[in-house]
């Protein structure tokens, strides 16, 4: 039912639609900035419906946390759709734990909507709140408040 996946150069515009709402002060001459290269846009994931539309974008990024090891760092998360929100965040959420596993993350940092800086993905790496958000053990499938 769904196509997941990073973000390709052909789904840059596409994906401004859903990023626009998420950090509203980035402009489109921004967007196609930090996503102008392979490896830009490696850190941005996407899920797309059978008419080829952006449903679900992420952006993701590991970094170690001083207590718990490799984690996988979700500051952008949306899932855009009428009829099956809850779909393409189940999609997003497996290509996110995915990516995880793949990066051998033990866990996984889902930030919530106000914990950074959105104007600036730069800083918005450097801001990483620890303490703020949803955590996901991979080991255990279980999720807890930061």
């Amino acid at each position: 039912m769904y196509d997941v996946g990073g973000l390709d150069a052909a789904d840059v515009h596409r994906a401004y639609a859903v990023i626009q709402h998420v950090m509203p002060g980035l402009d489109l001459e921004a967007w196609k900035m930090l996503t102008a290269t392979v490896d830009a846009r490696h850190d941005w994931l996407i899920v797309t419906d059978a008419h080829g539309y952006i449903r679900g974008l992420c952006y993701v990024f590991t970094r170690e946390h001083p207590a718990r090891g490799s984690q996988l760092e979700v500051p952008i998360f949306a899932a855009v759709s009428l009829v099956d929100k809850h779909g393409v965040a189940r999609e997003l959420f497996e290509l996110a734990r995915f990516r995880a596993k793949q990066a051998g993350a033990e866990t996984i940092h889902f930030w919530s909507a106000g914990s950074a800086n959105w104007e600036n993905l730069v800083k918005l790496r450097e801001a990483a709140p620890w303490d703020d958000g949803v955590m996901y053990d991979l080991k255990t499938d279980q999720t807890f408040l930061c």
